[in-house]
């Protein structure tokens, strides 16, 4: 959508924030096979693991954002907008997994 509308450099900015969404799905993918490997955690244990996967979803996330802004020198609302879509598939493609 951005490289029919803008730049070549939106465009990649926005595959980018895209991919910064593919690597949280993936992050968060791990933390939940993980978990599911460990059944014997007491509640403060999983509770324990769900916020370390939290913090480190929003840590690398925000990484990939400054190195996204800082590094690369992208559009920030395309990049931005590229994270965003990427999110919400995921949601969208969950939901539907769901009602299966």
């Amino acid at each position: 959508m951005f490289l029919v509308i803008a730049t070549p450099l939106a465009a990649g900015s926005s595959e980018f924030g895209g991919a910064m969404a593919a690597v949280n799905a993936l992050l968060l993918t791990r933390c939940a096979r993980r978990d599911a490997r460990a059944p014997q955690r007491t509640p403060q244990q999983s509770l324990a693991a769900v916020f370390l996967c939290v913090a480190q979803r929003f840590l690398v996330v925000t990484l990939l954002f400054a190195f996204g802004l800082g590094v690369f020198k992208l559009e920030p609302l395309a990049l931005l907008a590229g994270f965003v879509a990427g999110q919400l598939m995921m949601v969208i493609i969950g939901t539907q997994q769901l009602k299966k």
